[in-house]
């Protein structure tokens, strides 16, 4: 029986999405930086819509005077939209591949198609923190679907970011100091001083620092050196085990660092799966023309809720 074009788009399906996930997996090679450092939610819906609040006062407890108690009443803070946006790939083989003994061209190519897919997501998260800075407009998006400001219609780390919807006062979390052990210090002071949205002072407590890879060495110098790594009398390096150091390959400004509140970055900064990356089934070209066509499709959206778990120094 000669093979016919469904015959072997059936037969080399399997070997074909197989590679396909590996490529995606990145297996043997950097992982992923997506679920590090994103709260990642799957979503049954359009677009998903969060509601920001702002804190509860410390005043307003003393029952022992009034003998009754007070409403807690938190601010209303900014509602932000994440609208999922879609991308997709085919990768397309013809009978002849078969034929001419050539599959294993397919399965390399469809391994190159899985290993595109993850560099998208990876670029598109990395993009909140290489546009961390930028003036755009709150309605210009990035090659990725990444809004370049967030729900106060500021950038990320910002000198200019509202305290509230109600509240114009201008809070900071950006800076230019380069790295160093004594500007990590500086902006430990800086993001620990950050109040809420009722003007009270967080519990901030930056435990994490973020780099490109060109500031690898000189941040796990200052994290993880017992000693002061700029004094030669032997003095205590307070900066010792406060942080953990990460680094992201696809983050391109060499001299922008960022220090971060990893609970509060759980809390604001998300990701939405609509629809997790995907092989479809072969589709036989309908014109006859002997080939067989894979499509590849995801569609997600990310961004942030509130800006106060990061401080950025665009060094």
């Amino acid at each position: 029986m000669p093979m016919t074009v469904d015959y072997f788009a059936n037969a080399v399906d399997p070997r074909v999405r197989e590679w396909f996930y590996l490529g995606f997996s990145g297996e043997g090679r950097r992982a992923s930086m997506i679920s590090r450092l994103f709260n990642v939610q799957s979503s049954e819906f359009a677009n998903e819509k969060v509601d920001g609040l702002g804190g509860i006062p410390s005043s307003g407890w003393n029952f022992e005077d009034s003998g009754r108690m007070q409403e807690a009443e938190p601010v209303m803070g900014y509602e932000e939209t994440f609208n999922h946006h879609e991308f997709a790939r085919k990768i397309s083989a013809e009978r002849k591949l078969v034929d001419d003994n050539r599959v294993q061209k397919l399965l390399d190519a469809s391994g190159l198609v899985g290993d595109s897919a993850f560099r998208v997501r990876e670029k598109a998260g990395a993009n909140v923190f290489i546009n961390a800075f930028s003036s755009a407009t709150s309605t210009t998006l990035d090659d990725y679907g990444t809004d370049t400001t967030g729900p106060d219609a500021v950038a990320l780390c910002s000198t200019a970011h509202p305290t509230s919807p109600i509240d114009s006062t201008s809070l900071v979390n950006e800076g230019t100091l380069a790295l160093s052990a004594t500007n990590v210090a500086t902006t430990r002071q800086l993001h620990m001083a950050q109040t809420d949205m009722q003007g009270d002072l967080l519990n901030v407590m930056p435990d994490e620092i973020l780099v490109p890879p060109e500031l690898e060495d000189t941040l796990l110098t200052i994290v993880r050196s017992q000693l002061d790594p700029i004094s030669a009398n032997n003095a205590v390096n307070p900066q010792a085990g406060r942080f953990q150091p990460l680094v992201w390959h696809y983050l391109t400004d060499a001299t922008a660092w960022f220090m971060m509140d990893s609970g509060l970055r759980r809390q604001s900064l998300r990701w939405y799966d609509r629809v997790p990356l995907e092989v479809g089934a072969p589709v036989v070209d309908a014109v006859g023309t002997m080939a067989v066509t894979w499509p590849a499709y995801m569609r997600f959206s990310l961004g942030w809720t509130d800006f106060r778990w990061i401080y950025g120094m665009n060094g």
